[in-house]
C-alpha cells in the first residue's frame, strides 16, 4: 500500500514534505548566514515570512523592535540617573538627600525597567540569530536610529551594545 501521498511522510533523504492539503510550506531554519527570506520564520512559527509584502512588514516589525530597545534603555538610564552605589543601606547620598531609588517603589520600577531591558535584548538576539542578512541590518538600522533619537539621554558609560 503507497502511502506516499499523505502529508508528513518523509522522503528518501528523510526530509518531510507538505502536500496538497492547502497548508503552506513550514519555516526554513537557517544555522549559517544567509539572505534569502523565503519561509523564514523569525522567532516564532506564528511569525513566518510566505510573502515578499510579509517580509517587508516584518523587516519593518523588526526596526521599530530594536528602536523601542533603545527607547527602553534610555528610559532605565534616566531612573537609574540619580542612582549611586553607596556604602551602607541608608539609600541617600553624600549629602543626605534621598535619592528616586531609595524608595521601595521607585526601587521595584527600576528593576521592573530592568528586568523588561534584559528581556527585550534577549529578545533581539534570537532574532537577530535568524542568521538572515536582511533581519539583521533591520536590528541595526532600529538601533541607529534610536541611538540617534535618544543617546543624549544615556550616560556615556551605558552607550555601547549589550545583551543586558
Amino acid at each position: 500500500m503507497d502511502h506516499s501521498q499523505h502529508m508528513g511522510h518523509a522522503n528518501a533523504d528523510g526530509i518531510e514534505k507538505m502536500h496538497d492539503f492547502g497548508e503552506s510550506a513550514q519555516c526554513r531554519t537557517h544555522m549559517l548566514f544567509t539572505w534569502d527570506s523565503k519561509d523564514l520564520c523569525i522567532v516564532f512559527d506564528w511569525w513566518h515570512v510566505r510573502s515578499s509584502i510579509g517580509f517587508f512588514v516584518s523587516l519593518l516589525a523588526v526596526l521599530v523592535l530594536s528602536l523601542g530597545y533603545e527607547y527602553i534603555r534610555a528610559i532605565n538610564a534616566a531612573v537609574h540617573s540619580d542612582a549611586e552605589i553607596l556604602p551602607g543601606p541608608s539609600g541617600s547620598k553624600k549629602d543626605d538627600r534621598p535619592t528616586y531609588l531609595s524608595r521601595p517603589r521607585s526601587r521595584i520600577f527600576g528593576a521592573a525597567i530592568y528586568a523588561l531591558q534584559v528581556l527585550y535584548s534577549f529578545f533581539l538576539m534570537l532574532v537577530f540569530m535568524t542568521y538572515n542578512g536582511w533581519i539583521m541590518l533591520a536590528v541595526v538600522g532600529g538601533a541607529f536610529a534610536g541611538h540617534l533619537l535618544w543617546s543624549s539621554r544615556l550616560p556615556r558609560s551605558s552607550r555601547g551594545m549589550m545583551c543586558h
